[in-house]
């Protein structure tokens, strides 16, 4: 078992193992990178942008970037799995653009090639120093990325819960990231009230409505900023209301500034 940690485009590379998982550690989140988690044991389900699923042996999940999801332990059974954490400019366009569409759960406890991957991860961290494995980890991630886009119409597909009216909220927020979103637009799209947006909202996605939009948000405009946009355009194309308020939040949810951002991506 390991635990790698490094910077841009690789920000962590781990096998871990845990002997009694605690509900607590493991916490909501998003991240300006992609993630592929490969769940191997235990009793747990995930939430991936409010699609619940109950975790079976080999599956992989495939999380873009700015995706909300977190884990849920359901018992002391030891907990096993993977995790990958990286740019998505660590592979071309068209790899990166199929891969992270949208978040995937597959299957591949059946396939040798795929799982090949993981235990070269586990043999290159035991022989190499860690110099070494980060150099051939880069490489080997790169590999599976790439190899995962082409396998990813023949694997075997996981088809999770799904709750219609999250998915509808997440499908309404994703389109009009550019308006003044807030939980009396949802309210009114859906023909519903608004306490009870918020609530079905919060429940399923263990986040404040407010606050998921705004992660969304800055997201958003930080991928504009590495495609060259300024900062006080994709301030105003995202509707915040003043800009100070705009680098504040834009600082807290992602660790540094819009000014840093072509420098950390570059």
């Amino acid at each position: 078992m390991f635990e790698v940690k490094s910077g841009h485009p690789i920000f962590e590379i781990s096998h871990k193992y845990v002997d009694v998982p605690i509900a607590t550690q493991y916490a909501q989140h998003t991240h300006s990178y992609c993630e592929i988690l490969l769940f191997i044991r235990g009793d747990a389900s995930y939430n991936v942008d409010g699609i619940l699923h109950n975790a079976k042996p080999y599956d992989m999940f495939i999380i873009p970037k700015a995706t909300y999801h977190y884990v849920i332990p359901r018992a002391s059974a030891p907990y096993e799995n993977y995790v990958l954490d990286f740019a998505p400019t660590l592979i071309p366009p068209t790899h990166a653009k199929k891969l992270f569409a949208a978040p995937t759960i597959i299957n591949i406890k059946d396939d040798a090639d795929f799982c090949r991957f993981f235990h070269t991860f586990d043999a290159y961290h035991d022989t190499y120093t860690q110099e070494d494995f980060a150099i051939c980890a880069k490489a080997l991630l790169r590999e599976l990325l790439i190899f995962c886009s082409y396998r990813m119409e023949s694997s075997v597909h996981v088809e999770p819960e799904r709750n219609p009216l999250v998915e509808t909220m997440l499908q309404l927020i994703a389109e009009n990231l550019e308006q003044p979103l807030d939980a009396e637009f949802l309210a009114r799209e859906m023909m519903l009230s608004k306490s009870y947006i918020q609530n079905v909202f919060s429940q399923s996605m263990h986040i404040g409505l407010k606050q998921y939009i705004t992660q969304k948000k800055i997201f958003a405009a930080q991928n504009d900023l590495m495609n060259g946009m300024s900062a006080a355009d994709a301030c105003a194309k995202y509707e915040f209301s003043d800009y100070s308020s705009f680098f504040r939040l834009y600082k807290k949810i992602l660790g540094y500034s819009p000014r840093q951002t072509k420098a950390l991506g570059s």
